[in-house]
């Protein structure tokens, strides 16, 4: 197993929700909006990272997230403030409310003089995903420098939007890899859909066909809810630490990477397998997520 370490990614503690933000800020620059308004759950990587990104251009920053108002600010949602964002949390996990929430929040900006740009969960638009079409063209340069053929690229998945891109990718440089998306969040039936949305948006915005695109979800390893850790995350997530020293979060990489350990050949064939480790260090700190890692 090869890992491509987004985890690595200096700005904001890292991840993989950086690359989208590369293209949806220079949008949001491009539109003259003065404030960046994203939803998340309440250990939210790509709400960090939102957050981050708004304090480097000097913008405002509004988060609506899914944990309550007493929620300990540890974690991402220590550094959501840290990073002097304005955090909403609106006690629920329901997608749909905190949509229209973070809809309020923008025409409450709008009736202020305030030019919002509002972004999905976890940034997964067209425009997001053109992140991960240059991440996957910039995989590909390094797998050849070191003259690896992979059988499959595996990572978490939750909005599609990381997917979306490296498929895209993967497409327009040519190339038959598996690109398989570990579901934590959704059924693979709900998340495909999504995904092939977003991937066919991205074909339009780099004005190619989208006949080639080869999606694949991977059900059974999401546990029993998003954002809660299962056995084999937490497995996973020990297995990693102790041999290699590399940390992965406790409810959304770790997920894949049981995955990866788990999953039989004929789902990820023979190997050597990419996994690609989108980040999410801090929500290690948050102790709902963490209580059972240490045994």
């Amino acid at each position: 197993m090869w890992i491509k370490r987004d985890d690595l990614i200096s700005v904001g503690a890292g991840g993989n929700k950086i690359r989208k933000l590369d293209y949806l800020v220079a949008d949001a620059l491009a539109q003259r909006a003065d404030h960046l308004v994203t939803v998340g759950a309440e250990q939210s990587n790509h709400a960090r990272c939102v957050a981050a990104v708004a304090a480097i251009e000097g913008l405002g920053c509004d988060l609506i997230l899914g944990g309550r108002d007493d929620a300990p600010v540890v974690g991402n949602l220590f550094l959501d403030r840290l990073f002097d964002a304005r955090v909403h949390l609106v006690g629920t996990d329901d997608w749909e409310e905190l949509e229209r929430t973070s809809d309020s929040v923008a025409d409450e900006l709008r009736a202020a003089g305030k030019r919002p740009y509002v972004m999905p969960i976890g940034g997964s638009t067209p425009t997001g995903a053109l992140g991960f079409v240059a991440a996957y063209l910039e995989l590909r340069a390094q797998l050849a420098e070191v003259g690896v053929e992979p059988s499959s690229i595996v990572h978490a998945t939750s909005s599609g939007g990381t997917q979306a891109g490296l498929v895209v990718g993967a497409a327009g440089a040519g190339d038959a890899l598996n690109i398989v998306g570990v579901g934590v969040a959704k059924t693979a039936r709900h998340l495909e859909g999504e995904v092939i949305e977003i991937a066919h948006g991205c074909c339009d915005l780099l004005e190619r066909h989208h006949d080639d695109l080869r999606i694949s979800v991977l059900d059974g390893f999401r546990g029993p809810a998003y954002a809660e850790p299962t056995a084999g995350s937490t497995a996973a997530l020990r297995l990693l630490a102790r041999t290699e020293g590399i940390i992965v979060d406790p409810v959304y990489t770790a997920k894949a990477l049981h995955a990866v350990i788990e999953a039989p050949p004929s789902v990820l064939g023979a190997g050597p397998i990419v996994f690609w480790h989108t980040g999410g260090l801090p929500a290690v700190f948050a102790p709902l997520q963490s209580a059972h890692l240490i045994a």
